[in-house]
């Protein structure tokens, strides 16, 4: 890539040898602070010409997905439940550097051990957790669950997507942020990540019950494909 018009540079069609980069800019000599100031411009354009705007952070909220898709399972087989977040974050990224990959989930309850479906159903969810964390590249962020019976809440889950979400975004360390829920409550997180320090949102959404106010955030607003829910390998 030819990284300046002033530069002196030979192309063979195939790659550019640049001879010296600093003789329009006046420090062909490189006499007295010519020499610092052709390095000077010399790493801040190598710096400027190797950022990746297009850095993607995935957050998942497999709480809400796997409701959904649990529900479009039973009329179709082809939707998975145990799905590979990373293969999902890897398509959601396209041709873009996917830097990270956050699965936000929940334990199943112990009382799930008092039946033996329950056992089943609790073995096969500790197994599909375990093996998400052995995934290169994905982290793996565990909420709570409080209360006793049928009454059972999830707790922690949203509020520890939000705190990285923003935490990262303060730290420069995305450019665009994928949210994969339908849950209005990230409503938190999207706009301090957005408004305040000037990060891209993406949502992936199932049809449905999404707030309009948490599509509005979206600069891109994406319906869920079957194609993006390859079954994980157990």
């Amino acid at each position: 890539m030819n990284r300046g018009k002033g530069l002196d540079s030979i192309s063979d069609g195939c790659s550019i040898q640049v001879l010296n980069p600093c003789r329009s800019f006046g420090y062909d000599k490189l006499t007295n602070g010519g020499a610092s100031r052709c390095l000077f411009f010399i790493l801040y354009t190598d710096i400027l010409y190797n950022m990746d705007p297009t850095r993607i952070a995935v957050f998942i909220d497999n709480s809400n997905v796997y409701k959904y898709l649990k529900e479009l399972r039973k009329s179709d087989k082809g939707w998975f439940c145990l799905y590979d977040p990373y293969q999902l974050a890897k398509k959601l990224a396209g041709d873009r550097t996917l830097v990270a990959t956050h699965f936000y989930c929940t334990p199943p309850p112990p009382q799930m051990l008092n039946t033996q479906e329950g056992k089943d159903k609790y073995s096969i969810q500790t197994k599909y957790y375990t093996e998400i964390q052995k995934l290169a590249g994905v982290e793996v962020r565990f909420g709570s669950l409080q209360g006793s019976g049928g009454a059972l809440k999830e707790k922690n889950l949203d509020t520890r997507l939000t705190a990285d979400m923003i935490s990262m975004a303060a730290q420069n360390m995305f450019d665009t942020a994928i949210l994969v829920s339908n849950d209005g409550d990230y409503i938190s997180a999207l706009e301090p990540t957005k408004n305040t320090f000037g990060k891209k949102i993406e949502i992936l959404y199932f049809k449905g019950s999404i707030s309009n106010s948490l599509l509005r955030l979206a600069d891109v607003p994406r319906r869920v494909r079957q194609s993006f829910f390859e079954k994980l390998v157990m």
